[in-house]
């Protein structure tokens, strides 16, 4: 399906005016808070992709507004500052174009291509708590709707649709149904000089926006994870294991897990980074015939990526590159598809301070045993709203 005429003013609009906060604004904004620094940013992302060899698109948008607000103040050795942060979004599909989800079912491929797969307009929080500090702020406790994919395996690189990588397997999860279980829960996590350890909870299967009465039933999905972080390398530098379980919803089996993750930057700079997951899961089907395809493809997946920050001294640029390979489920495999692997490239170009425009590619290997070029683009016009209320 090829857009029509009438959508093009419709996706040069979203490339002009676009931006989001998910992913590194996030990870900025619990920074924030560590800091005692009040966090407000606000945006809107327009995303375009094509699958040429089976002349499919897809397109969509995302409205975000995230932030970071310290409630109390406090350097105490046991009972130190209080935050509240939220995340707050709207997405849709862009104008007549089809879903993510169906563009990868037609293409004959087995993840998407991006992590935003909605057949109607979505509006909710990802994100929406409390954090407490204690201990000198090594102890920290978050309480409220919280985002494990955003806690879990931090990379600047990963979980961030809006700027660097887009297809699923890096920026979401298909494997590990713990990802997206955003509903209310807890998380603790320790920092000691160079390692860490944290875990929590969260509601596997909350359909409304605070559903207490669901987390009272006691279906939740469980992490756990130890890392070693040594700050003194610079940039960012990790190595963590994470252990997972999603208990038994009305739709899915009860899912186990695990994965491996790492991510580091060469020089007190930062101008290269590596980064890669392996993740293998268990479990996770869908409950009758009528679930199968809500399920995640894939039982084992891994990627290894390059970035190069700040190519040809251009400040606010990026280059990416990420090889990818996805085993599929069972039920997967009774349509017809076997292993499959590729790459995605990108190249985040820094028009100024707020505005990036980012086009990518991706080669991935089909059902067929073909390779699908998926081209895409996408632009970030991301608004600082708690320097324009001196609030910083």
């Amino acid at each position: 399906m090829r857009p029509s005429v009438r959508l093009w003013p419709i996706l040069l609009f979203a490339l002009v005016c676009s931006g989001a906060v998910e992913g590194n604004q996030l990870a900025r904004a619990l920074e924030a808070g560590n800091n005692g620094v009040q966090f407000l940013e606000g945006g809107l992302t327009g995303l375009y992709q094509s699958a040429l060899e089976a002349s499919e698109d897809t397109g969509n948008y995302e409205i975000d507004l995230i932030g970071s607000i310290v409630l109390r103040q406090a350097d105490g050795e046991t009972v130190g500052s209080t935050d509240f942060v939220f995340w707050a979004f709207h997405v849709d599909n862009l104008g007549n174009l089809q879903s993510t989800g169906k563009l990868a079912q037609k293409a004959g491929l087995l993840w998407d291509t991006n992590d935003i797969n909605v057949d109607n307009s979505v509006t909710q929080f990802g994100v929406f708590g409390l954090r407490q500090f204690f201990l000198n702020d090594r102890l920290d406790l978050g309480i409220g709707k919280l985002f494990p994919g955003m806690i879990h395996t931090e990379s600047a690189y990963t979980a961030n649709n809006s700027e660097t990588y887009t297809t699923k397997i890096i920026s979401a999860s298909a494997v590990g149904g713990y990802f997206e279980a955003i509903g209310l829960g807890a998380n603790l996590k320790y920092w000691a000089n160079s390692w860490f350890v944290q875990g929590g909870f969260s509601d596997a299967k909350a359909e409304s926006e605070f559903d207490f009465s669901s987390l009272a039933d006691g279906v939740l999905a469980w992490t756990g994870e130890a890392g070693w972080a040594p700050r003194q390398l610079g940039g960012d530098t990790a190595v963590s294991l994470l252990v997972f379980r999603v208990d038994q919803t009305p739709t899915l089996d009860k899912q186990t897990g695990w994965a491996l993750a790492g991510t580091h930057d060469f020089g007190e700079s930062g101008r290269y980074g590596i980064f890669g997951r392996y993740t293998r899961a268990s479990g996770g089907e869908g409950r009758g015939q009528e679930n199968a395809d809500a399920a995640l493809p894939l039982k084992s997946a891994a990627y290894l990526g390059f970035a190069f920050n700040r190519p040809l001294g251009r400040v606010n640029d990026q280059l990416g590159l990420a090889a990818l390979y996805g085993q599929p489920t069972e039920y997967r495999e009774s349509q017809g598809f076997s292993s499959q692997y590729g790459v995605e490239a990108f190249w985040k170009i820094g028009i100024s301070r707020i505005f990036r425009i980012t086009p990518s590619l991706q080669l991935l290997r089909n059902r067929e045993d073909e390779v699908e070029y998926v081209i895409g683009i996408r632009a970030k016009l991301s608004a600082d709203f708690a320097q324009y209320f001196k609030r910083r």
